[in-house]
């Protein structure tokens, strides 16, 4: 998912662990410990007022991780 974070600049970042990835070992997607555990905590339910202020992360950027985790498919 595309998201800018505090530096502004938009890049890809990975919403689930770097396991996840298929290409592992690739410079396509960052994986940033904040936006995984903000999109975790989005699925049980937190805002994104709430996850902008617990993982310091800019409300649009915590408002697309809370929208991915509500239209992600459960497994």
């Amino acid at each position: 998912m595309q998201l800018a974070l505090q530096d502004g600049t938009e890049r890809d970042y990975l919403l689930d662990g770097p396991s996840t990835c298929p290409e592992p070992h690739g410079s396509h997607a960052r994986y940033e410990p904040r936006v995984h555990l903000a999109y975790l905590l989005a699925q049980q339910g937190h805002d994104a007022h709430w996850l902008a202020k617990f993982a310091d992360l800019p409300l649009p950027a915590a408002e697309r991780i809370a929208d991915a985790a509500t239209t992600a498919p459960r497994t």
